[in-house]
């Protein structure tokens, strides 16, 4: 299975959601998702809550930015995302 390499962690988050949210997925997609979900396991559950919110405080912009750092980090070092 190849992984592919996301210009950002936003194409990276918008990839993981539709993958999530597509029942119909094959097993590529399924092993994808897996490999995905294992990076995204890495970040504390705070760190994954955060990524989530939709809360406009600059508090919860604060834990968000925060854990977008950890997970871009994580994918760099898997070679999900560049830089």
């Amino acid at each position: 299975m190849k992984v592919p390499a996301y210009s950002s962690l936003t194409a990276f988050l918008a990839h993981y959601h539709a993958l999530k949210s597509d029942p119909s997925r094959g097993s590529d997609d399924e092993q994808l998702l897996a490999v995905m979900s294992a990076a995204i396991a890495t970040l504390a559950p705070e760190a994954r809550a955060a990524l989530d919110s939709v809360e406009d405080s600059a508090r919860a912009k604060r834990h968000r930015d925060r854990a977008e750092l950890r997970l871009r980090r994580e994918l760099a070092a898997r070679g999900f995302v560049a830089g």
